[in-house]
């Protein structure tokens, strides 16, 4: 598929000497599959359960790695937070979480901000609550960027994450390699086991880990068959039909891997201690 990039985009891109993941095109076939401004599943339901019981009135958010910010946009419309912050790391997702901002009427609320790859710009103590919903996959040293959403949060501050995650048997299949590569993304699966240790090595209490694998192998069946039949005609008219057939390859590819349990997506929260 063509990369459509944009000026300010390039100009971002060539300084970091790298390629976005998420075009214009690839973001309007994401957004017509899980919805206006989602670049992964779950849509406003998935938010609220990776939220769940934490309270988020009169908190300061930061959204970490907020994509096209259908999550924090949502946590706008739904709660009383005071502030939200969203961050990322490619142009095109931020210009398109502005305007989607804009469109809602929530600017002033929600803020969206461009920051380098796994830099958090901000001052320690900073945030209440820090959220993402499947960014962290992204990130390669996943202890490196838990120390930084650790020092920006407050003593007492909230951890609320889901993500794309792999199992804890510390090897990867061909199945798994192959599914990779179909989707050509920078993916760094870790797995809850991994991911409780790194909290705990950085400090942080409370922690509380939840597979969702079983959620994502059915949601994902279904997308398939959305691909194949119901949305497959809106799909190539977006993507042009090679790109869309690769496409549903990919979610063939990626459904072997569910099934296994190999591709487990899961939810996870931690807290900083009051003493930190």
């Amino acid at each position: 598929m063509q990369r459509a990039v944009n000026q300010v985009e390039k100009e971002w891109m060539s300084l970091r000497n790298e390629e976005p993941d998420y075009d214009d095109t690839h973001i309007k076939f994401l957004e017509t599959l899980w919805g206006e401004g989602f670049l992964s599943p779950g849509g406003g339901n998935e938010v609220d359960l990776i939220i769940g019981g934490v309270d988020l009135n009169q908190k300061k958010i930061l959204d970490f790695g907020c994509g096209c910010g259908g999550a924090i946009l949502h946590i706008a419309e739904k709660y009383s937070a005071s502030e939200l912050m969203g961050v990322d790391i490619e142009a095109s997702v931020i210009n398109r979480a502005t305007r989607l901002a804009a469109t809602k009427s929530l600017e002033r609320k929600a803020k969206f901000q461009l920051i380098e790859r796994d830099q958090l710009p901000f001052k320690k103590n900073s945030f209440d609550v820090v959220f993402s919903k499947d960014a962290l996959i992204h990130v390669p040293d996943k202890k490196w960027i838990f120390a930084q959403i650790f020092r920006v949060l407050k003593p007492g501050g909230c951890l609320i994450a889901g993500d794309w995650m792999t199992w804890d048997r510390g090897y990867r299949t061909a199945e798994m390699k192959e599914y990779l590569d179909a989707e050509g993304l920078d993916f760094h699966m870790s797995s809850l086991g991994s991911y409780n240790l790194d909290l705990i090595g950085s400090g942080f209490v409370s922690i509380c880990l939840q597979d969702r694998q079983e959620w994502y192998l059915a949601k994902a069946t279904k997308e398939l068959n959305s691909l194949k039949n119901d949305l497959n005609n809106k799909i190539v008219g977006i993507l042009g039909y090679k790109e869309a057939q690769r496409q549903i390859e990919v979610w063939e590819k990626m459904i072997v891997v569910l099934e296994s349990g190999e591709h487990r997506p899961g939810h996870f929260s931690a807290i900083k201690p009051v003493s930190a």
